[in-house]
């Protein structure tokens, strides 16, 4: 009996066999038919190109390859054939034509694997091309490509032990973790003004007071239906947030039926409370009031760090997330799923526990997995779901997998999506009153021109493959994206951003609005890498262009709904701040740097009289002399390519109205003061636009760079330190003794005097170090806006507190977070409490 092993036939069968001599068979080796994948397992294969049905089923699409002898047989049949030369059967094409989402994400990898199988054809020919002519490098026969720089992978992992927290490369915190000339900005703003240590101290003893108020109201929420009756608001209240409900979010993610809703809300106020069915109804009330709670364009009262309604929405989700708790997860009905799709968009909406989105968001989709909500509802036999479930069915479908996909993105972890199979239909166009429950024969969809309530869902489909496909080679440590398949992508994006439908309807804002942000951010993720590199290569300029151009499009989008009083996407959504240091790190990168400069600041006063290196929450980590003499290069713009310099110009103004958009959401939420310290850095250390010319090397010019450096980190100091006053005016009991005290303690520790340039006259700004003239006096500093009434009289306090509860850096995993230490307030306040 032989021994022989079985994969032995199919490595020699392999085309990457070479036969070398010594070996038993020298007969030519017969092509293999099957993918080596499934031949490998013994496992029958239908021989389809790119990708066999059975690797597509089982998720093992990246593996199956087929012999590259058999490309020949592949062309001229559109790559639909079987691999000994046979048209397949039209089912699986078919399959793909009708329902392009099943097999949607194969269509996007056909091209990748077909590239793959080319080159080693490619490569099998050089390798007889050298042999016949007796050469021992086939790859002179290699046309030569443009080198592409390595990547490396962009991500923050940070805590110790089990308490740590991973963020991968779409995350916004990975940027963060990335941006090693912002760290060194903030170091050299903290040193020139030490104010700012006593705005921490404040709002963390705010944050500190409210936790223990929560705490204690926390241990006493039980969930039960009295406390749900008992927490609802009047119905005069109820009446206006449901109507806000519905013109802020039932244009986009559905999740409620109106005519259905209607009916039941009206039977719910003339009946007498605890009946059957009633505290579900009046839990999704309670989260409808929590939803809209922000979403209302006024000047609102802080109660300590935050605002008065963001906390009360948190308080009423936390009512109902235990009434929640306590329900059996078994009755899987559609007032269950309205219930997790609400508290899922509730929580985020209220920026409530949202480093615990993605895991809650992945929940729910095994939640209507189990369900079978992914495959078609057709397949359950006929009179076991009406055509009212069916249509609600898929609308729930989408919704979910909209919201876990976007949570995935935006803490850069995989989707719960990657790699399922689902075949569930596009959700009809059609309004809520074309349909009811009594409906026995759904009407025909609407075209997608024709605006519905439901329209947004219909669009959106269709570019969940793309987008899924994105997240997962984005996230995915083992990938590398050449240039050439940016650009690939590039072309698919732009082609379904053409492909978008121009609604008239006055209702249409919101869903055009979020539609574009959907696919713009993979632009801004994808060009983002290069386009810091558009100054080295010329290649990569227009990886420059479509980073400006996106970001510009994703602004312009949140600052006209803004502006309109609309606030359910600048709320829930991160774009701003992903576009506020994505733009602001690749303009740096882009501008002509001068320096390092060394800071002249004077060290910080302590009670001993000398400095303390930690004594601020993004110091140095290591020694007082490096605390001392923070180094760190000024920014200027570039003279030439003149497309650069304009690119950077926009680019600047673009960042200018991202931070008053994000202020907006700090001042309207009361939460994400970190960020915003860190996006008014981010805008702060680069040149404003009518930077002049470049420094020389000469003494006095040294020091007016040190000067410049100065004047851009006392500006970023005004903006946050005005945005800390505003909250202490508009406190809820303006007359609470510590809130007066705190403001009057504020005031004491910035002078106006710490706010005028050392130089009289002004700074100088550059542009360009290659020419090497003499630069005029250029910018003068930027006056300080105190509150009125509130004296600026000189320092009389030292800050003496050390910050603590620092990050480790991890130095296995190739990230170093060194000067970035964030105490318990400053943790990314964008995120919660974890």
């Amino acid at each position: 009996m032989s021994t022989r092993s079985p994969d032995a036939d199919s490595r020699e069968n392999s085309p990457d066999h070479d036969g070398s001599p010594g070996g038993k068979r020298a007969s030519k080796k017969r092509k293999v038919l099957s993918c080596f994948a499934c031949r490998n397992r013994k496992m029958k294969c239908d021989r389809v190109y790119p990708v066999c049905g059975r690797c597509q089923k089982t998720g093992r699409a990246d593996q199956c390859t087929y012999d590259p002898r058999l490309l020949e047989d592949f062309t001229g049949n559109n790559g639909t054939v079987h691999a000994d030369g046979h048209h397949v059967a039209a089912t699986f094409a078919d399959s793909v034509a009708q329902d392009p989402l099943p097999g949607g994400t194969a269509s996007f990898n056909a091209l990748r694997f077909k590239a793959r199988a080319q080159e080693r054809r490619i490569a099998e020919l050089e390798r007889k091309l050298a042999e016949k002519e007796g050469c021992d490098d086939p790859s002179v026969y290699r046309t030569s490509r443009p080198a592409e720089p390595d990547g490396n992978e962009e991500m923050m992992f940070r805590g110790k032990g089990f308490k740590t927290q991973f963020h991968g490369s779409t995350s916004v915190m990975s940027t963060i973790a990335q941006f090693r000339e912002l760290q060194a900005f903030t170091r050299e703003a903290l040193t020139i003004d030490h104010s700012i240590m006593r705005v921490k101290s404040d709002f963390k003893m705010f944050r500190d007071r409210r936790k223990v108020a929560n705490k204690y109201k926390d241990a006493h929420i039980r969930g039960s239906d009295d406390e749900v009756f008992a927490t609802l608001p009047d119905r005069t209240t109820v009446d206006l947030q449901v109507t806000n409900y519905f013109q802020a979010w039932e244009t986009t993610y559905r999740i409620l039926h109106g005519p259905s809703f209607w009916k039941e809300y009206q039977n719910f106020w003339e009946q007498p409370s605890g009946q059957s069915g009633q505290p579900g109804f009046a839990v999704i009330l309670l989260l409808i009031c929590a939803t809209t709670k922000c979403l209302t364009p006024k000047d609102d009262v802080f109660e300590g760090d935050t605002t008065a309604d963001r906390q009360m929405a948190s308080n009423l989700i936390k009512v109902c997330e235990a009434w929640i708790g306590r329900q059996p997860r078994k009755r899987l009905t559609l007032q269950f799923f309205q219930l997790q799709c609400l508290s899922l968009v509730a929580k985020r909406v209220n920026c409530d526990r949202v480093k615990q989105d993605w895991i809650a968001s992945g929940d729910v989709v095994r939640l209507a997995l189990a369900s079978g909500m992914h495959r078609n509802p057709s397949l359950l036999s006929t009179g076991k779901i009406s055509p009212f479930e069916k249509e609600m069915k898929k609308r729930l479908w989408v919704t979910i997998m909209d919201l876990e996909m976007q949570s995935s993105l935006e803490n850069g972890l995989q989707s719960s999506l990657t790699g399922l199979y689902w075949d569930t239909p596009c959700p009809a166009n059609l309004p809520d009153e074309a349909f009811s429950a009594e409906t026995l024969d759904l009407p025909a969809s609407r075209p997608l021109e024709h605006f519905t309530t439901a329209s947004f869902l219909s669009v959106s489909r269709k570019s969940i493959p793309l987008r899924l496909h994105l997240m997962q080679l984005l996230n995915n440590p083992s990938e590398t994206m050449p240039y050439s398949e940016v650009m690939h992508y590039d072309a698919q994006l732009h082609e379904l951003l053409s492909d978008l439908p121009k609604w008239e309807d006055a209702r249409a804002s919101l869903p055009t609005a979020l539609l574009q942000l959907q696919l713009r951010q993979f632009l801004l993720i994808l060009h983002k890498p290069w386009a810091s590199l558009a100054h080295k290569n010329d290649r990569y300029i227009y990886s420059l262009t479509a980073c400006i151009n996106a970001s510009g499009s994703i602004i312009m989008a949140h600052d006209e709904l803004v502006s309109k009083g609309v606030l359910v996407l600048n709320n829930m959504r991160n774009d701003v701040l992903r576009v506020g240091l994505t733009l602001s790190r690749i303009i740096y990168r882009n501008c002509v740097l001068y320096g390092p400069v060394t800071s002249a600041a004077p060290p910080a006063p302590t009670r001993d009289g000398f400095v303390e290196p930690q004594n601020h929450f993004a110091d140095l980590p290591s020694t007082i002399d490096s605390a001392r003499s923070i180094q760190v290069s000024l920014a200027l713009l570039p003279s030439e390519p003149f497309l650069a310099r304009t690119l950077c110009t926009s680019a600047i103004d673009v960042l200018d109205v991202a931070t008053t958009v994000y202020e907006h959401k700090v001042m309207r939420m009361g939460t994400g003061y970190m960020e915003y310290w860190l996006l008014a850095a981010a805008v702060g250390m680069l040149p404003p636009p009518s930077s002049s010319k470049p420094p020389t090397t000469s003494i006095a010019h040294i020091m007016s760079a040190s000067d410049d450096i100065q004047v851009r980190c006392r500006k970023t100091l005004d903006r946050f330190q005005t945005l800390a006053f505003r909250v202490l005016a508009l406190q809820k009991d303006p007359g609470n003794s510590f809130a007066s005290s705190l403001r009057t303690t504020m005031a004491s520790v910035s002078p106006s005097d710490v706010r005028t340039p050392r130089s009289g006259t002004g700074v100088a700004v550059a542009q360009s170090t290659r020419t090497g003239t003499t630069p005029p006096v250029a910018q003068q500093n930027v006056a300080y806006s105190g509150m009125p009434g509130i004296g600026m009289g000189a320092p009389n306090e030292l800050v003496s507190k050390d910050m603590v509860g620092t990050f480790d850096n991890l130095q296995d995993m190739q990230v170093d977070l060194t000067g970035w230490n964030f105490p318990d307030f400053w943790a990314f306040d964008l995120g919660g409490d974890f």
